[in-house]
């Protein structure tokens, strides 16, 4: 078949676009639904000015800030001491030491051990001799004590763990028949003692509270600040998360809802 007659028989057939046709229809509807789009929203930000967010403008120096009115209310805390600070001093320290209780995961025994940071490993089950496990810690005690880390000090608790204080917020260790004391919660509950035996126990001073009835004393002292409900904590490195934990809850519960974590620098 010589070449012109080859084209002139494909010029004389169509093609036929059927199949094409229903690939592109069952192909399209599938494209159009796994395609992802994307939006474009517009939101109109007026950035405060002075403070570098202006492109118009250039600012060689941060701005000032009024610290005049405010507190800075600082909670420091290392592995034996807690200070709470504020921009005009600091009060005295909290020195503790620190004990640690664990509930057995197989026979449920509970018991309370010294904290030692210098143990290569946990403590072991007192009647099986076994190592216990970090999950089987189940709370950790910080009590007040003197700055040689030796003689606990002591204060009196409600039987519902209610830290007793003075008017004047001062630990009290002793309450006689008719003397009005106040349960560290907040606001205080005031109470006429009737019964001492009765209604109180006198047990290590817990450095939580302590905090607590000193942040309360703070809180109603400037409570007019600007920064009156905010409180930063700081940490060294090696501090457990568990004490921060309960340092925030302890401020939260004195009204310092708004709190911030800093780390100590070595």
């Amino acid at each position: 078949m010589s070449r012109e007659s080859k084209k002139k028989k494909w010029d004389d057939q169509e093609m036929d676009f059927k199949t094409f046709m229903s690939l592109m229809v069952v192909l399209i509807p599938l494209l159009l639904l796994s395609a992802e789009f994307a939006k474009i929203a517009i939101i109109d930000i007026k950035l405060p000015e002075g403070r570098g967010s202006q492109t118009m403008q250039k600012v060689k120096k941060p701005p000032k800030q009024d610290d005049e009115n405010k507190l800075l209310l600082t909670t420091i805390i290392t592995d034996s001491v807690l200070t709470l600070g504020a921009k005009n001093g600091f009060l005295p320290s909290l020195f503790y030491q620190e004990f640690h209780r664990y509930i057995a995961k197989d026979d449920q025994h509970d018991f309370t051990v010294k904290y030692d940071p210098s143990a290569a490993e946990l403590p072991r089950h007192p009647k099986t001799g076994r190592l216990m496990e970090i999950y089987e810690r189940y709370d950790i005690f910080l009590y007040s004590c003197d700055e040689t880390y030796t003689d606990i000090h002591k204060c009196l608790y409600t039987k519902f763990g209610e830290m007793i204080t003075d008017a004047n917020s001062i630990a009290r260790t002793n309450v006689g028949v008719g003397d009005t004391v106040y349960a560290l919660t907040n606001p205080r509950r005031m109470i006429i003692v009737t019964d001492p035996a009765e209604e109180f126990e006198l047990k290590p001073l817990s450095v939580y509270d302590e905090l607590k009835n000193r942040l309360m004393k703070v809180k109603e002292r400037f409570k007019d600040a600007d920064d009156a409900d905010n409180i930063i904590i700081a940490a060294e490195n090696q501090v457990m998360y568990d004490k921060i934990i309960q340092i925030m809850d302890a401020a939260r519960s004195a009204d310092f809802p708004n709190i911030s974590i800093a780390k100590l620098r070595g």
